[in-house]
């Protein structure tokens, strides 16, 4: 068994999933919100009118996503030996959930700044 196919499948299993588990977070919290507006007496879309999409926190990690893969891809532009086969996607992989992870909290930093 090539451990190359279980790497990929593993890839994308994880990807699904993330994405999946992230939907189902953002629907239960987006739930819990309007419950609580509802015990207050508040009329939930009411208070749901003024939000904003986040497109400078969404830019903020894809940049750093992309930062995380494009190191790792020069990486093995300077020496293609070194960082051959599962190695590299696995860095590549690493890498951009590390330099994702920075990100996100940069975005958190600046989108709390925006909102004071």
């Amino acid at each position: 068994m090539t451990y190359h196919l279980l790497f990929k499948a593993l890839a994308w299993l994880g990807f699904f999933a993330a994405i999946t588990l992230s939907w189902i977070y953002y629907i239960k919290a987006r739930n819990k919100e309007r419950m609580a507006l509802i015990d207050k007496g508040t009329d939930a879309p009411d208070a749901f009118k003024e939000s904003k999409f986040p497109w400078l926190k969404i830019g903020i990690v894809i940049i750093g996503l992309s930062m995380g893969v494009s190191l790792v891809v020069l990486a093995f532009m300077i020496n293609p030996q070194r960082l051959a086969g599962e190695f590299f996607l696995l860095l590549m992989v690493l890498s951009g959930l590390f330099f994702g992870g920075i990100a996100m909290i940069i975005a958190h930093f600046v989108n709390r700044k925006e909102k004071k």
